[in-house]
């Protein structure tokens, strides 16, 4: 599973399922790429502006993912007019 940050600034991202879970920060415009989650199912992936607080309820984008499958990938991205 790929995370793409399509926003001008880094983020923080988490990416749970089942007993697995990882997190860290994309950079803007960049990508992380986490293929262990690849063909897993309930894949939960939630984003968060940094600077990052260390309340853990702070994950305004959530993503829930029910099945995935090799090359599913995961984008978040801030439109502005």
């Amino acid at each position: 599973m790929r995370l793409y940050n399509n926003t001008p600034d880094a983020v923080f991202f988490g990416i749970e399922s089942g007993n697995s879970g990882d997190c860290g920060t994309i950079d803007a415009g960049a990508t992380s790429d986490w293929p262990s989650y690849n063909n897993m199912e309930n894949v939960n992936v939630s984003f968060a502006a940094l600077p990052f607080s260390s309340a853990p309820e702070i994950t305004p984008f959530k993503i829930t993912i029910p099945e995935s499958g090799t090359g599913m990938s995961v984008t978040i991205g801030i439109y502005q007019e």
